[in-house]
């Protein structure tokens, strides 16, 4: 058990560790530099939170495989993917966009001042980056790499299908002890594991997530004046090509690969049912979700606990669950799984993404307007349908949007709560995958991904 326990921590830390090498260096140009295509490389960061992971697999499998495009442009028969390195370097070029952008708002939102001082006092660049910027960054680089390890520390498809033979993860064997050994009591084991050092990771999460705003509140923001690449064209160029080949690459051989089998996937009745269910789901999960989103945010706003850590620390306690550990859950108590089911565990783990979104609207409103609100208005409840619903309409559809297209993109959930006569469109793609319509899967993996980022981008703009 410590042998996949320490698999797991490893696997996650270094896969942190390439997003944050590649990502933390690129939020420097697109916070302060000026380059073509900058704002389609911001909007990346929207990969890792809608587009599954299982498609972000079938890409490296279609690009990198022993049959993909690399092979077959070269003439070669080289693979990395079934092994420690593939896991890495799928993981981390997958959370990089996620990185790239948390990190790139905060150095935009800077104070100049002690960078000026440190100038003046005689420092150059290098020194003023390691000593001064990089430390106000601290804060933001830790926000964002924590959930990004966490991330890889759950992850279950990438490695189900990418693990090395003898090689395997908590999340992955806590699947196998609870679908195919059936051995319960190994099984509670990892959970109780897993769980108590990601509650321990959510802890620090937590504290570094509070130090961050801390920081960065009260900063009038300056708008960035950006430079062009210049002489850092040397540091620059990599980075593009490595997330060229790593990321952008293998998600658009997936629907170079599908291309052919769309037309014979849409003929198909089981897609369609798939396609149905998987709307339905999404739609339940994202009204769900942003309804508990609000509810939370106006209760914390009505109590005026904006600065409580109990109730900050409360929405992110959800991230130290995983999906297979909860479905299990669910499925020992409820012992079948239903389309409802389905919608109220993902509810209880995703209403944080909606929370996230609608504290930030609820914010905005002024002290000003809130005492008014609740002096005129009739009650508590008046006041919330008056002015906090009207106020909180954009990230209200912008939190349905974010956690419809995650709901979307679910296939694991699915997958070990295994619904009868029941399939989703993410469950449909790992379904064909293994039954080798590699092709297939590809077509109804880029529907997937095509839906995700639209719903998600549109409920963004």
């Amino acid at each position: 058990m410590l042998t996949i326990y320490f698999y797991t921590l490893e696997i996650a830390l270094f896969s942190t560790l390439v997003a944050a090498a590649v990502g933390v260096p690129m939020a420097y140009f697109t916070a302060l530099r000026r380059f073509p295509g900058r704002r389609l490389l911001l909007s990346f960061s929207a990969v890792s939170l809608c587009v599954p992971s299982l498609i972000v697999a079938l890409g490296y499998v279609s690009f990198w495989g022993m049959n993909g495009v690399v092979n077959r442009l070269f003439g070669t028969q080289f693979s990395f993917l079934y092994s420690t390195a593939g896991i890495v370097i799928a993981q981390g070029f997958y959370n990089v966009p996620f990185i790239t952008g948390i990190v790139s708002e905060a150095w935009e939102r800077l104070p100049h001042e002690q960078e000026n001082a440190a100038r003046l006092l005689g420092a150059g660049e290098a020194r003023v980056l390691r000593t001064v910027t990089l430390r106000q960054l601290s804060g933001a680089i830790g926000a964002a790499c924590i959930p990004v390890f966490l991330f890889c520390y759950f992850s279950f498809m990438i490695v189900l299908l990418f693990s090395p033979v003898g090689r395997s993860t908590l999340e992955v064997e806590i699947y196998h002890s609870v679908r195919t050994t059936l051995d319960v009591g190994a099984g509670a084991k990892l959970a109780a594991l897993e769980t108590l050092t990601a509650f321990a990771v959510v802890l620090a999460y937590s504290f570094v997530a509070r130090r961050s705003q801390i920081t960065s509140s009260g900063v009038a923001y300056v708008p960035v004046v950006r430079k062009g690449i210049g002489g850092a064209a040397f540091i620059f160029v990599p980075l593009v090509f490595l997330i060229f080949i790593f990321l952008i690459c293998p998600l658009l051989s997936v629907f170079v690969n599908g291309a052919g089998d769309l037309s014979k996937l849409l003929r198909g009745g089981s897609f369609w049912r798939a396609a149905l269910h998987s709307v339905e789901c999404a739609a339940a999960t994202g009204f769900c979700c942003t309804l508990a989103g609000f509810a939370y945010s106006v209760a914390v706003k009505l109590e005026r606990k904006q600065a409580s850590v109990l109730l900050q620390t409360i929405p992110v306690l959800p991230m130290a669950i995983s999906s297979v550990v909860i479905a299990w859950g669910a499925t020992m108590i409820f012992h079948e799984g239903t389309p409802a089911l389905l919608v109220a565990l993902e509810t209880a783990l995703f209403w944080p993404i909606a929370y996230r979104q609608i504290q930030n609207g609820i914010n905005r409103i002024d002290y000003e307007t809130d005492a008014a609100a609740r002096l005129f208005s009739k009650g508590w409840l008046d006041s919330v349908v008056r002015i906090y619903l009207p106020a909180c309409r954009p990230v209200l559809i912008a939190a349905f949007a974010y956690c419809f297209a995650v709901s979307l993109g679910d296939a694991t959930m699915p997958l070990v709560l295994s619904i009868r006569n029941f399939d989703t469109l993410a469950l449909y793609t790992y379904k064909l995958a293994g039954a080798y319509r590699f092709s297939q899967a590809c077509a109804c993996g880029g529907i997937v991904a095509a839906i995700s980022m639209i719903i998600f981008l549109a409920g963004k703009k």
